[in-house]
């Protein structure tokens, strides 16, 4: 990502805290998704999958959503039930990791379910089951969407996100 995005996002992480600041970058992340001419069918702060998409050529996934300053990602017991879930509906099951970092951008991955332990997963691990050609429309949408929201998520926090996400399901929450 660039410089200015890396920034803003260093910027809302500071004021909301990591925790807020998690749920905050998978609402933008479901706005890019959005821009990537996706439907986000469900973006959940709690329980079960983070966010599912599908679109019209049939792709349907279900991701869950990791933010980290670290080389690892934690995952839990219901991070992969969740997906083991949304997958026996026919959605393709995947991890969207990022990296607060200068220059780092999503990491997306099909990693096989039966592969996830609960505990710690290297970012490094995710790297070699990337998804490229679903970074390469989520990634510049996802620093587009940022830059536009940015002063009023600075200002209004999760309830302009879930606000403007009810706009774009057309009021449908």
């Amino acid at each position: 990502m660039k410089t200015r995005t890396f920034r803003y996002l260093q910027g809302l992480r500071e004021k909301y805290g990591p925790g807020i600041f998690g749920k905050i970058a998978q609402r933008l992340l479901a706005l890019a998704f959005y821009d990537a001419d996706f439907n986000v069918v469900a973006e959940r702060s709690v329980q079960g999958d983070d966010i599912a998409v599908a679109n019209s050529v049939g792709e349907k996934y279900a991701l869950e959503v990791k933010t980290t300053d670290k080389e690892t990602i934690p995952i839990s017991k219901g991070n992969i039930d969740a997906l083991k879930e949304r997958a026996s509906d026919g959605y393709l099951p995947l991890i969207a990791a990022l990296r607060i970092q200068l220059l780092e951008d999503w990491v997306v991955a099909n990693i096989p379910l039966s592969q996830l332990r609960p505990g710690t997963l290297p970012l490094s691990r995710l790297r070699a089951y990337r998804m490229r050609q679903l970074e390469g429309s989520i990634c510049p949408a996802f620093e587009a969407v940022v830059n536009q929201h940015f002063s009023d998520v600075l200002s209004g926090g999760e309830r302009y996100l879930i606000r403007v996400l009810d706009e774009r399901r057309g009021g449908k929450p």
